[in-house]
């Protein structure tokens, strides 16, 4: 699957693997990606403060500065979320991957299981890009672009995949203050929102978003697995536009819902 933008991206690849990192820099550059590299963490994280790239690639295991080094500064710079950040990664345990998409990352692939060409598709749906290159808005899809805010990982990659069958752009956000991030950064078309998050809850942010001039125009739909009619008209009162129920609906159900909306 090789592709070559319209706009050239600069993505930053810190790893320390010289085979991890000769492969990544063929496949993304033959792909028409500029690739810049650091070996360890602490050259990654000067590289990323000095090239400002569209995205980081980022191993975990790292000489000088780990993975999460990296990611706590870039938090603590108000670099994160906005940047996007992919973890590549030989340590799969749960709990630093929801601690790694917590802090801001917005995906995690484990190494053992590592597969160039879904690292490249990823790369091209994190930049609306179709496989020919092109902005998916340019192709046959809807070109609408979604966001998620839920911190169940399996039920968003499962939405991110239809989604992506249907030629839309994604991004996720575990909490209110990532999802603000990207809605402060990007173009939003419509939101999916989960009710009971870490931190403010999906009420609370429904109606800050609602109150705000400029994203109070975007659809919401809360999909939630509160399922009182109390909770649903609580949902409705703050200004959703649908309220799904997740036991009751599939991905297919939740893509059919917001491809509604979007052409209403």
């Amino acid at each position: 699957m090789d592709t070559i933008p319209g706009n050239k991206k600069v993505i930053v690849l810190v790893e320390d693997e010289e085979v991890m990192v000769n492969l990544l820099v063929a496949k993304l550059g033959k792909a028409g990606y500029e690739i810049k590299t650091a070996l360890d963490g602490m050259a990654g994280l000067e590289m990323i403060r000095t090239e400002k790239p569209d995205l980081v690639l980022l191993d975990m295991m790292l000489p000088r500065l780990s993975g999460f080094g990296i990611i706590e500064k870039l938090n603590e710079e108000k670099i994160l979320p906005a940047l996007p950040v992919i973890i590549i990664s030989n340590s799969g345990q749960p709990i630093e991957i929801d601690r790694a998409l917590k802090m801001g990352v917005r995906d995690y692939l484990i190494k053992v299981n590592f597969d160039p060409n879904e690292l490249l598709t990823k790369i091209m749906r994190l930049f609306g890009e179709g496989e020919v290159g092109r902005k998916i808005v340019e192709n046959n899809g809807t070109g609408a672009s979604v966001l998620i805010i839920e911190d169940d990982v399996f039920l968003v990659e499962l939405l991110e995949r239809k989604f992506e069958i249907e030629h839309f752009k994604t991004y996720r956000g575990v909490d209110a203050e990532q999802a603000r991030a990207i809605m402060n950064s990007e173009p939003i078309d419509i939101i999916l929102l989960d009710v009971v998050l870490p931190g403010m809850d999906g009420f609370t942010f429904l109606r800050e978003i609602k109150a705000n001039e400029k994203w109070n125009k975007i659809p919401v739909i809360i999909i939630s697995n509160l399922s009182q009619a109390e909770e649903i008209q609580k949902g409705k009162d703050a200004g959703a536009a649908d309220y799904v129920i997740k036991a009751h609906a599939t991905p297919g159900d939740i893509v059919t819902k917001v491809k509604g909306l979007l052409q209403k």
